[in-house]
């Protein structure tokens, strides 16, 4: 009786949207229970933040697949931000979703756009203001936290820690989405995800697991890829050992008093020398990142196979993308190392030192000689240092981001429509550094930064530049085209890549179509990785 009662209550509330004096706040059913949400005036939208999707991740169940959340009674206030524990701050009871709504009822659902922030899988949180320009396209937006670092992927290969924890609360948020949407005005049918740098790592990872299938139609992969380097551990134990050890763990191997231990440690400890282990690698490696799991009695894995593999076998769901990079992706992904953790001149001595690790080699000696020759295809005969800043960022920007995230859209484009843009417009809305004030280049997230924003607009140009990005989406959120015709603000047809003809949109103040874009540079990394690639067959035990 009480829940017929709570579920008039929050179609009064719907009703009393539709007049034409919008109240402060709506009230929307869901399998939780009834939550409110909070109009947002200054953009036109209404925030449900904080509604949990699983249940708090502690104890014994820290590093294990989430569960669902507990039922509440009466009205949940949905006003609640959050972050998942990391740097030494956070709380573990983390795992909610953020909806953000017209504020006008639509008359039919509308199709659904879900955000997985980046953070190298160890940092960030999910969007909870800035959406105005995507809610204006009519669409509903969703954001979520989800598990990172150790406490999302220390992936032991056992039923206490079986692997990739982050992954799937990504996956249990994505299953909210399906259960409760339609009643925010949604189509659960219509979703389309979207991520940058390691949440477009983790897209293209929902788009390669089985667990995804089902979940949403269509892909944004930003600045990321699931076969970087960094966003595949190939040996998660001596991840977890190597951890340990700054922990004052005693130097074992036997991943039963490793599991213990782990869910000894306060939140706040783990997450803070987490951060510190990060610090140290230099290898292109970001420590606790997705695995590939072992398979174990009633636990479903998220992935049982590289990225790698799964990708070049293309046992994976097959539907349409966009990929979207950055001209200087090593700008703001390796900007502070450059002085603060002296990478210049550690660069200069020991070169071999900053390889990718994915790349191994049968002698010191071949190494070396490897190391020799990248180095001057990027630097040439010049010294590491405040001359080669620009040759510096493009050295990590194609290690890191774009060869990976190249031959990622090519081979998606084989069997579904890709499409593939770089953004050049360096303006006012993306991040900034003292260092790199001279440098009028758009860098690592500043893509996302005209999506969702976090200052305001002060400038002509950038609001050209937003309108056309949340244009460019919300197409593709609707209708699978992100350039469905020729317009005053989209004065041009974005082709997907085609067989032997990858196509870009070039976004800058203008907009054109180039083709190959830094293919010398992705060539040189093929290369490479066709004779060193680190084998895919390895002991997940």
């Amino acid at each position: 009786m009480l829940r017929r009662i709570i579920t008039i209550v929050a179609v009064i509330s719907i009703v009393h949207a539709k007049n034409d004096r919008i109240p402060n706040y709506r009230n929307v059913m869901t399998e939780g229970g009834l939550v409110r949400g909070t109009r947002v005036e200054s953009e036109e939208y209404f925030a449900f933040l904080g509604i949990p999707y699983a249940a708090q991740p502690t104890s014994y169940n820290r590093f294990k697949p989430p569960l669902p959340p507990l039922p509440w009674d009466g009205i949940y206030e949905a006003n609640r931000t959050v972050k998942c524990p990391q740097r030494g701050k956070g709380d573990e009871n983390c795992l909610v979703v953020n909806v953000f709504t017209p504020v006008k009822v639509p008359k039919n659902p509308l199709p659904v756009l879900v955000y997985i922030h980046g953070g190298s899988f160890l940092l960030g949180t999910g969007q909870t203001s800035g959406v105005g320009p995507l809610i204006k396209e009519d669409i509903i937006v969703v954001t979520m936290n989800y598990r990172l670092g150790v406490l999302g992927f220390l992936c032991l290969g056992i039923e206490e820690a079986p692997g990739n924890a982050g992954l799937k609360d990504q996956i249990a948020a994505l299953l909210w989405v399906r259960n409760n949407i339609n009643n925010f005005g949604g189509n659960p049918e219509d979703v389309t995800i979207y991520g940058m740098s390691a949440g477009g790592a983790a897209v293209e990872y929902q788009v390669l697991s089985k667990m995804g299938y089902g979940l949403f139609k269509q892909a944004i992969v930003e600045s990321g890829a699931a076969t970087s380097v960094w966003s595949f551990d190939a040996n998660p134990i001596k991840t977890a050992i190597d951890m340990a050890q700054l922990l004052d763990f005693p130097n074992t191997t036997n991943v039963y008093e490793m599991i213990d231990y782990y869910r000894s440690v306060p939140a706040e400890l783990i997450s803070a020398m987490n951060y510190d282990y990060y610090n140290r690698l230099t290898d292109g490696t970001f420590g606790f990142v997705p695995c590939a799991e072992r398979e174990i009695p009633y636990i479903e894995a998220f992935i049982t196979e590289s990225p790698y593999e799964i990708l070049t076998k293309e046992k994976y769901n097959k539907i349409p993308m966009i990929f979207v990079f950055a001209t200087l992706e090593g700008l703001f992904l390796r900007s502070s190392e450059f002085y603060e953790q002296n990478y210049k001149d550690r660069m200069q001595t020991k070169f071999l030192d900053f390889l990718p690790a994915d790349l191994v080699f049968d002698t010191c000696e071949i190494k070396q000689d490897i190391a020799t020759n990248i180095k001057h295809f990027y630097f040439g005969n010049k010294t590491i240092g405040d001359d080669t800043i620009i040759e510096y960022l493009n050295y990590f920007g194609d290690s890191l981001v774009l060869n990976a995230f190249f031959n990622s859209a090519e081979i998606h484009s084989k069997s579904n429509p890709v499409y593939l843009m770089e953004f050049a417009y360096k303006g006012g809305m993306g991040s900034y550094e003292e260092f790199y004030k001279n440098i009028n280049i758009a860098g690592h997230g500043d893509v996302v930064k005209h999506v969702f924003l976090n200052k305001p607009i002060n400038d002509e140009s950038d609001k050209l530049a937003v309108g056309r990005m949340a244009k460019l989406i919300a197409n593709f959120v609707k209708f699978g085209n992100p350039t469905t015709c020729r317009t005053e603000l989209l004065p041009i047809l974005w082709p997907p890549i085609q067989p032997n003809n990858v196509t870009c949109l070039h976004f800058d103040r203008d907009l054109q179509i180039i083709e190959e874009p830094y293919w010398d540079r992705k060539t040189f990394w093929d290369q490479l990785y066709a004779k060193f690639r680190r084998p895919t067959s390895f002991d997940k035990s």
